[in-house]
């Protein structure tokens, strides 16, 4: 059973790479040899941070490129991601290395942010029907990345962590997209020039 470690950034997958005897730093990722951690070996390979974006207004309709007050809200009916276009490289490294494995284990930080960043490389790279298990230490601490590795966690233990950080970030781009525009067009048309970026203040004269 080959196994893909994904970590959250590369000084962590360096840091589980260590733990593995003759393990060979390719392009991308490190290769680990079978060994007892991972008798059939496998990959560690690595995001920075978020590798997956949700959509910006323009890719859902080219009309909400324009910042216009009859445009407003923007509403998607379903939230869809992009892979970053400053990552796509290492992207397509992970999701090759994904597809070739038969388990993925989400090595990312510990909190949501990190569960989601995982998931989302997992659902764009086309893999969520494979097998997910979960790294959970935590110490970078060679003996601590060992004891984690001998004791995996099921991937759907962690799938609850995901949704509410999927819900949050859909939320936060729901208002930061709506109320930067309205606030940025309603000062404008106050004479005020600039996009609007702060928290929301009284826009009465």
């Amino acid at each position: 059973m080959s196994v893909l470690v994904l970590a959250e950034k590369p000084n962590q997958a360096k840091a589980y790479a260590e733990a593995f005897p003759k393990v060979e730093k390719r392009e991308g990722h490190f290769y680990v040899p079978p060994c007892s951690l991972l008798p059939s070996g496998g990959n560690i390979t690595w995001a920075y941070g978020h590798l997956v974006e949700l959509k910006s207004p323009q890719d859902y309709k080219k009309e909400w490129e324009k910042w216009d007050l009859s445009q407003l809200p923007i509403l998607p009916s379903r939230y869809e991601y992009k892979v970053s276009a400053d990552k796509k490289k290492q992207f397509n490294i992970v999701k090759k290395l994904m597809k070739e494995a038969d388990t993925t284990v989400v090595g990312v930080d510990i909190d949501r942010e990190g569960e989601a960043i995982a998931r989302l490389i997992i659902q764009e790279a086309g893999c969520t029907h494979k097998k997910i298990k979960r790294l959970w230490i935590n110490s970078l601490e060679v003996d601590e990345i060992k004891k984690g590795f001998q004791n995996l966690k099921p991937g759907e233990d962690f799938e609850s962590m995901f949704e509410e950080a999927q819900a949050r970030q859909i939320s936060d781009w729901i208002i930061g997209m709506n109320a930067s525009r309205l606030y940025t067009l309603l000062l404008r048309q106050k004479g005020v020039q600039g996009a609007y970026r702060g928290t929301a203040t009284s826009l009465s004269s």
